[in-house]
């Protein structure tokens, strides 16, 4: 899927609503968001989640590993746009609504 998305080889026969590529994605970023919260606690009140910070490798670390999640979730949302920018309005659409019209996957 990488080589698809990046030009490099042809379209995949589809068969789900999702790829793998997009269910890692998806898996990844919610797992993310979870570390976000967790870390952004850490910071928050490091007096109060000592221990927490301290799982982190202390207040420092806690909040480079935050930066860092916020970068990767920053980078998924920029992946996103490029991927509706590449296959155009009718898949922003259905981003939006939850569903499209005749999917590839059924057509066949």
């Amino acid at each position: 899927m990488v080589r698809r998305y990046f030009f490099f080889g042809p379209k995949p026969q589809q068969r789900e609503t999702y790829n793998a590529l997009q269910k890692q994605a998806y898996t990844t970023v919610m797992i993310l968001g979870v570390l976000s919260v967790v870390t952004g606690f850490a910071i928050w009140k490091p007096v109060q989640l000592s221990g927490l910070a301290w799982l982190m490798g202390g207040f420092h670390w806690a909040r480079l590993w935050h930066f860092l999640i916020m970068i990767a979730i920053a980078l998924f949302i920029l992946g996103h746009l490029v991927m509706v920018a590449l296959h155009g309005w009718q898949n922003f659409v259905s981003m939006l609504t939850g569903w499209k019209k005749d999917p590839e996957y059924l057509s066949e």
